[in-house]
């Protein structure tokens, strides 16, 4: 079971490279002032890293998921309407038409949904993988999950969905899901300004 033992591998550490330029955005936050030129030229770094992922995950993991998990459907489903979510958040956390506030805001929310969104997959959807897909299996999507990617999925404008299609309401508790996903919909939605709908909130 020597595939199982550190898959996903290329993910795992392209999430300690996502969470160090969430830390460095915590900076920051944390420090504080008028100017988000900072903000921006990070925000820029996460897109370049994050955008190829999600869609790697999309391609590889999440079919795998499908596949060998008892609510796998259920579960890649939820992961792909979060994923949508995170686009936006970025598309809103770096969109210069919004004020420096109106950016910070939506970063926070993007920085609470990806935290989250990444601890559930390594603390309960890669070890569910590990015991139950075929060695073969695991070892094929980690070598593809490694292949550099030729095209970078192209973001779209401000406000747009990703490739993942919209992000609707928070669906039911699904077992494999990060908890709180219902409260962070809510989160989100209250900061971003916007109802789950896509309306806006008054």
């Amino acid at each position: 079971m020597k595939a199982a033992e550190g898959f996903p591998s290329g993910l795992c550490a392209q999430h300690r490279a996502i969470e160090a330029l969430l830390r460095q955005l915590d900076g920051v936050r944390t420090r504080g002032g008028t100017s988000d030129e900072e903000d921006l030229r990070l925000l820029a770094a996460l897109r370049r890293l994050l955008l190829p992922h999600l869609a790697a995950e999309e391609e590889h993991l999440y079919p795998l998921a499908r596949r060998y998990l008892p609510v796998g459907r259920a579960l890649a489903d939820a992961a792909g309407c979060t994923h949508a979510s995170i686009r936006r958040l970025l598309d809103r956390a770096d969109d210069c038409r919004l004020s420096v506030t109106g950016r910070r805001r939506a970063t926070a929310v993007l920085l609470l949904v990806l935290r989250t969104h990444l601890r559930g997959e390594e603390e309960q959807l890669f070890p569910a993988l590990r015991a139950r897909a075929r060695p073969d299996e695991l070892r094929r999507c980690e070598r593809r999950l490694r292949e550099p990617r030729l095209r970078e999925p192209r973001a779209g404008p401000p406000g747009a969905t990703g490739p993942a299609g919209p992000a609707g309401p928070a669906g039911p508790a699904v077992r494999g899901l990060p908890p709180g996903a219902g409260a962070i919909t809510a989160l989100r939605d209250r900061l971003t300004g916007h109802d789950s709908s896509g309306q806006r909130s008054p």
